[in-house]
């Protein structure tokens, strides 16, 4: 267990420095990846307002098409199921 918290506070450290020489800071670094996080969201958030509309556009016609599929499947199904008789 102390063995495991020494490798931490040494990995710490070690990317601590590293982090360093690239010349970046916690509250830098933590404000990159909060700016990173909401373009992810913005550009999403296009995607569905533009894919959207076309997404219901086209469920008017293939949703009732695959329950049609659906019914006929069934159908089919008890029909050629064998019968406890």
């Amino acid at each position: 267990m102390v063995g495991r918290v020494i490798q931490v506070i040494l990995l710490c450290f070690v990317v601590g420095v590293v982090l360093a020489a690239f010349n970046t800071d916690a509250l830098g670094l933590l404000n990159w990846v909060v700016e990173n996080f909401q373009k992810v969201v913005e550009s999403a958030r296009k995607f569905i307002d533009w894919g959207g509309h076309y997404i219901l556009l086209g469920a008017g016609l293939v949703l009732p098409i695959v329950a049609i599929n659906l019914i006929i499947n069934l159908i089919k199904k008890r029909r050629s199921a064998p019968r406890d008789e």
